[in-house]
């Protein structure tokens, strides 16, 4: 990219106001989610029809705006291979590491161990299931959750910090034949201590349903990852830190740098 950027905006949704002739997915007056960077902070933006997906009946506007991220963290929850009776561990509890740690337990996990340095959102992953809290700083956090398994490691963990430090530590604390869930985009080179990996059989999985190999793969998922939430599965309500106008966009950000924000909504006008 070049600066500066003029379009801005990468997880959006809102309502078609108009359709180009040869659209034939979308008609005026769908409710669609955007899935690509279509730049949604504005009143209105312009998208390719394979970039939008219909926002389910059952959602209101405020998950749908959401539905790209929801629908990527669910993919990851659903090819993590979390079984009835695991200790799973999420490292990084933002957004998609709070919606992780209520995943791992409605797909059976027994206990579920919730790793960030902010003491806000432990907080918030006990409020939502997470058995055990640690801060990855604690240098006791280590030995007390190979406590919790008897000192066999983790049978699953979600990397969702994007850190050379949170990298590392998911490859320590994990037992031998575990498998480590790859979420997190880590934007810079980073060191990592991977002779586990081979040593120990350790199963990769990376989990981005964006990066399948085209838009009709996404689209085959999206609907499926997107009804635990409309049925009530999983909540997103109290990881919705504050709602701010397009107007008002800049506040938006700074709310966004706190240290225990969640996530944001912005609305285009009140």
């Amino acid at each position: 990219n070049t600066f500066p950027l003029t379009l801005l905006g990468h997880e959006g949704g809102g309502v078609v106001m108009e359709a180009g002739k040869k659209v034939r997915k979308y008609k005026v007056g769908d409710r669609v989610m955007s899935c690509k960077n279509n730049g949604t902070f504005a009143d209105y933006f312009i998208a390719q029809e394979e970039n939008l997906h219909l926002i389910p009946a059952e959602m209101d506007m405020d998950l749908g705006c959401l539905g790209e991220p929801l629908a990527c963290i669910m993919y990851s929850i659903f090819n993590s291979g979390v079984q009835l009776g695991d200790t799973v561990a999420v490292l990084g509890l933002g957004f998609a590491g709070q919606i992780m740690v209520q995943g791992a337990k409605r797909k059976g996990a027994l206990t579920v161990v919730g790793i960030d340095p902010l003491a806000g959102k432990r907080v918030l992953a006990k409020n939502l299931g997470a058995d055990y809290v640690f801060d990855p700083k604690d240098p006791d956090a280590e030995q007390a959750i190979r406590n919790i398994t008897g000192g066999r490691g983790v049978d699953v963990v979600f990397e969702a910090a994007g850190t050379e430090d949170s990298m590392n530590m998911a490859t320590r604390i994990l037992k031998k034949n575990g498998i480590l869930v790859l979420y997190s985009w880590v934007m810079e080179p980073i060191r990592l201590a991977i002779s586990r990996w081979h040593d120990d059989a350790i199963d990769i999985r990376t989990t981005c349903v964006m990066h399948l190999n085209t838009p009709f793969e996404r689209f085959a998922w999206f609907d499926r990852l997107l009804s635990p939430y409309w049925k009530g599965l999983i909540q997103v309500r109290p990881l919705l830190t504050a709602t701010v106008f397009l107007q008002d966009i800049a506040r938006g950000f700074e709310l966004a740098c706190q240290p225990d924000a969640i996530k944001i909504l912005v609305n285009p006008r009140d």
